[in-house]
């Protein structure tokens, strides 16, 4: 057998190099975020007046029916990929003998599915049996993939069936909210300044693996508000541009027909 010219060689060699180098796309993530503080634009730091926050606590919480063998990073893991994104946007960690914080913040993260149960009732005069499905968590489950705010504005019928399946899809999650520090040590008051839900599709992913893109994904929108869910995949993140108190906004999408999402039969 007679060998490979050497120019044949160095491209199959480029050729697999370049196949080894090709990273594995990355999940599509759906950030919902709003903000509770009037104006809104003081929820957001500049780079002249970044804001100060202490981490209050944050843990694992499983909504809905819990799937065996699922993998969950550490806190410590969470917390620190939340700190680098935070530091991104211009907030800051604040320690003992530093800033005064204005944000105590706290998060969760886990597994998010619909909890139901089919209900079987079978008309004793004509023996035929109709099946009912009866979502236990679905109030929590529409507000992570953001059908709360979808049902309120006017949305094209695309539009709606995406979030709809996304309310139907394991998801995994993480919740980031800030909470005004001043009311919650003056007043024990728990008043929240802003809250982002970040999720994606559990199949074929787990969220040690996703967990820094989730976050770099969302960070944008930390301290700012989505008008609508925002899905957000590689070509879109290729595309963004991340400036501090210059978050995206996603424009109106104007239909002819509203057709919020959907909910499961009672």
């Amino acid at each position: 057998m007679r060998p490979l010219p050497l120019l044949i060689l160095a491209a199959l060699c480029a050729v697999m190099v370049a196949a080894a180098d090709k990273k594995k796309p990355g999940p599509e993530v759906l950030v919902v975020s709003d903000v509770m503080l009037d104006p809104p634009a003081l929820a957001r730091p500049t780079k002249e007046k970044p804001i100060p926050y202490i981490i209050l606590g944050g843990g694992e919480r499983t909504l809905g029916d819990a799937i065996a063998g699922e993998k969950m990073p550490s806190r410590e893991d969470v917390t620190r990929e939340l700190v680098a994104a935070l530091e991104s946007q211009g907030f800051r960690l604040t320690k003992f003998g530093g800033p005064v914080p204005a944000l105590a913040i706290v998060f969760t993260y886990g597994s998010a599915n619909l909890s139901t149960f089919d209900l079987d009732d079978t008309d004793p005069a004509t023996g035929e049996t109709t099946t009912s499905t009866i979502a236990f968590n679905h109030r929590e489950i529409m507000a992570l993939v953001g059908a709360d705010k979808a049902s309120r504005r006017l949305l094209m019928s695309s539009d709606a069936d995406r979030i709809n399946e996304a309310a139907r899809e394991d998801r995994l999650y993480v919740l980031v909210a800030a909470l005004d520090v001043e009311a919650l040590a003056k007043r024990k008051e728990k008043k929240l300044v802003w809250r982002t839900r970040i999720s994606i599709e559990s199949r074929r992913q787990s969220l040690p693996d996703a967990l820094r893109v989730m976050f770099k994904t969302a960070a944008p929108w930390f301290g700012a508000a989505t008008e609508l869910p925002v899905f957000i995949d590689d070509a879109d993140r290729r595309k963004a541009e991340v400036q501090i108190g210059t978050p995206v906004v996603v424009p109106d999408q104007p239909a002819p027909k509203s057709l919020p999402p959907t909910a499961p039969k009672k």
